[in-house]
């Protein structure tokens, strides 16, 4: 019998659908008008740790930071400061679809209809973002580039940074002076650190010639 149970534990574990994890991929450079953009996409933006975050209604917050690299014998080279876009992943409206919002306001919707759990495929199969990345003009058509990506999914939130420094510091109403510098001691260091909890993925592109990208 216990064999038998063993033996239909494996199989479970072996028929049951592998995790979702975040992904991300480059799809091309580009000179534009303006400048440099890329194009990639974010796949699975909420792994399956995280995804009874959103359906509470909480909110994840999704750090994308893009390198332009130039390839060279020895040492590479930065061609631009790394680029960062933030976004917090939030449902629109209660148990409407999945977005992410940026600092200036912009969604971006998120594959699947509603983002929940149940949903067949869940949502951010592929979330298609532009992003920018530089002067045109800092770019060589003899010279090689590379791109490189990394997405970050975390669950830092105001009021997880309360509640944590409530925990260890007591309520503000409640802390002597001490407490409160304590606190905010505390506070700045979570903010300043990366994330609570948190998911990253990272990718490189194929080497680009800069004619390539600048036609």
């Amino acid at each position: 019998m216990l064999r038998r149970a063993l033996a239909v534990s494996i199989s479970v574990l072996l028929l049951a659908a592998p995790a979702r994890a975040l992904d991300v991929q480059v799809k091309d450079v580009r000179a534009a008008p303006a400048g440099v953009q890329t194009s990639i996409e974010l796949r699975d933006v909420i792994p399956d740790r995280f995804k009874h975050v959103v359906d509470e209604g909480g909110v994840l917050h999704v750090r994308v930071q893009t390198e332009l690299w130039e390839s060279r014998p020895v040492w590479d080279r930065l061609v631009y400061p790394a680029m960062i876009r933030m976004f917090r992943l939030v449902r629109t409206a209660a148990g409407g679809d999945v977005a992410l919002l940026d600092a200036d306001g912009v969604s971006v919707p998120l594959p699947g209809r509603s983002g929940k759990s149940g949903d067949s495929g869940g949502p951010g199969g592929r979330v298609p973002l532009v992003m920018d990345l530089g002067d045109r003009g800092r770019l060589s058509t003899e010279s090689r580039y590379y791109l490189h990506v990394i997405a970050t999914v975390g669950t830092l939130a105001e009021r997880e940074v309360d509640e944590a420094g409530d925990a260890v510091f007591g309520r503000p109403g409640e802390s002597n002076g001490l407490g409160s510098l304590g606190r905010l001691v505390f506070r700045t260091a979570l903010q300043a650190s990366s994330y609570l909890q948190s998911v990253s993925a990272e990718t490189k592109s194929r080497r680009l010639s800069g004619r390539d990208i600048m036609q």
